[in-house]
C-alpha cells in the first residue's frame, strides 16, 4: 500500500511593504523577501522528513522528532506561547502558533503547530511523499505592532492528496494564509542591522473540491 501526498505551493502577488516611520530600501525589501521565502520553503521541505511513513523504526522516529524541532524553530515562539506588547504598551502572552487543515473540502478548527506535526508523523499510511513547486512569490503589507516587530502575510495554494490500496482517498486543495513576523536587530559588535523573520499562524482562506 502506497500513499502519495502532494503539496503544491504557489505564492501569489508581490512583496510590497509599508513600515510607517521608516522606509525600506530596495536592498532591505529584497533581503526580507528572500528570508521569508527560505522560511516557507524550509517548512515545506521538512514535512516529508516528518511524515515519511507510519510504521517507523526507532531511529526513524528519532530523526522525525529532530525535524519537528527544526520546523518549530521557523515559527515565532517555537511552538510555545510567546510574549508581545499590545498597542497600549502592555505585555501580554500570545497563544502558540496554529495550523489549519481541511478534510474533504471543509476547514477543520486550527490546532497548535506542535500537535499538527506530531499527528503528521503518525499518519496511517505506509509511505508518504511531499512534492513542492518552488515557483514562489510573496505578497504582503507589513504593519508595526508597537514592540519593534512588523507583521505581514503570504498566500499559498496547497494540494493535499492521499491514496490507500491504490485509491485516492484525500484530494484537498486549500488557499492558505501564513503570518510573517519581521524585526530589525542591531548588532553592536559589527554596527550592522539585520532582519529576523519568523512564520506565524497558517490558516485556510478558501478551499476547492
Amino acid at each position: 500500500m502506497k500513499t502519495k501526498i502532494a503539496i503544491l505551493v504557489l505564492m501569489l502577488g508581490t512583496f510590497s511593504m509599508s513600515l510607517h516611520a521608516e522606509r525600506l530600501s530596495d536592498e532591505d525589501r529584497a533581503t526580507l523577501e528572500q528570508h521569508a521565502l527560505e522560511k516557507i520553503n524550509d517548512f515545506i521541505s521538512y514535512l516529508p522528513e516528518i511524515a515519511a511513513k507510519s510504521n517507523k523504526s526507532y531511529e526513524e522516529k528519532q530523526l522525525a522528532q529532530k525535524y519537528i524541532a527544526k520546523t518549530l524553530e521557523l515559527f515565532i515562539g517555537e511552538g510555545n506561547d510567546y510574549e508581545y506588547i499590545d498597542a497600549a504598551g502592555n505585555r501580554r502572552m500570545h497563544p502558540a502558533v496554529t495550523m489549519q487543515t481541511t478534510s474533504r473540502g471543509f476547514a477543520n478548527p486550527p490546532q497548535p503547530m506542535k500537535r499538527y506535526l506530531q499527528r503528521l508523523m503518525a499518519l496511517p499510511y505506509q509511505t508518504v511523499e511531499v512534492d513542492t513547486c518552488q515557483a514562489v512569490r510573496i505578497h504582503s503589507h507589513l504593519r508595526e505592532t508597537g514592540d519593534g516587530w512588523y507583521v505581514g502575510s503570504a498566500s499559498f495554494l496547497q494540494v493535499f492528496r492521499a491514496t490507500r490500496d491504490g485509491r485516492l482517498v484525500v484530494n484537498d486543495k486549500d488557499l492558505k494564509i501564513v503570518t510573517i513576523y519581521v524585526k530589525r536587530i542591531h548588532i553592536p559588535e559589527t554596527g550592522e542591522d539585520i532582519w529576523v523573520v519568523y512564520l506565524g499562524d497558517m490558516r485556510v482562506r478558501s478551499s476547492w473540491k
